[in-house]
């Protein structure tokens, strides 16, 4: 490991509910460079800490850091930042997988591009973008998601993973990339100018219905 350069990575703080603090890394597309995942382990055996988990959204959470400690934990790791930013789940996709009919990563980049130029929103967003009917990316239950077919792209708007689970509403089939994301732009949209402060995709729907949105785009 000599010859890899060790990077720095931006993380989120998180205190935990036994007094300890967890430092969410802010990843794109889940990945770690051979100089990224150097420095976790250079700062894993400083401080002792023992566990990096994946969490759903395709990032890592370095846990167990003392509170008095955090603040060394973060300079020696890169910086903090408040928030995280966006990300999109994304599936490894047509290019990498057997099941894959549409190709994920690129699109990722420009379906996430879009959820930060749409907005401010009411609240926070959540996309994913999977190859297949697997839905490996999230796609369903998430505020935005793109499912690919062998004709091209399904939009859905509204999935949530929460309490009143559900799948987003089909909102257009066997679309190419630049009409998936024309439509994902009309939804955030409409999603910007009717949601409620700190209400979800989801619940705007249900608060407003399905032909709403519909008759928007």
């Amino acid at each position: 490991m000599e010859n890899i350069i060790s990077e720095p990575i931006v993380v989120m703080p998180v205190e935990r509910k036994d007094g300890t603090c967890s430092l969410r890394l802010c990843l794109n597309q889940g990945e770690l460079t051979p100089g990224m995942m150097k420095r976790v382990m250079e700062v894993m055996v400083k401080y002792g800490l023992s566990a990096l988990r994946a969490t759903t959204g395709q990032r890592m959470n370095l846990e167990g850091i003392p509170k008095d400690r955090l603040e060394a934990v973060v300079a020696d790791i890169g910086g903090s930042v408040d928030k995280a930013p966006p990300s999109t789940a994304v599936c490894p996709g047509a290019t990498l997988c057997k099941f894959g009919k549409q190709a994920t990563r690129e699109l990722g980049d420009r379906l996430l591009a879009a959820v930060k130029e749409n907005g401010p929103y009411p609240f926070k967003v959540k996309s994913g973008i999977s190859g297949c009917g697997m839905g490996c990316g999230l796609s369903f239950i998430r505020d935005v998601g793109l499912v690919g077919g062998a004709k091209g792209w399904d939009v859905r708007f509204g999935g949530s993973a929460r309490d009143k689970a559900g799948p987003g509403l089909l909102l257009g089939s066997g679309l190419d990339d630049e009409q998936a994301l024309q439509l994902v732009g009309k939804a955030l949209a409409f999603y910007r100018e009717n949601g409620k402060k700190r209400e979800r995709t989801s619940a705007m729907l249900r608060r407003l219905g399905e032909k709403a949105l519909r008759e928007a785009l």
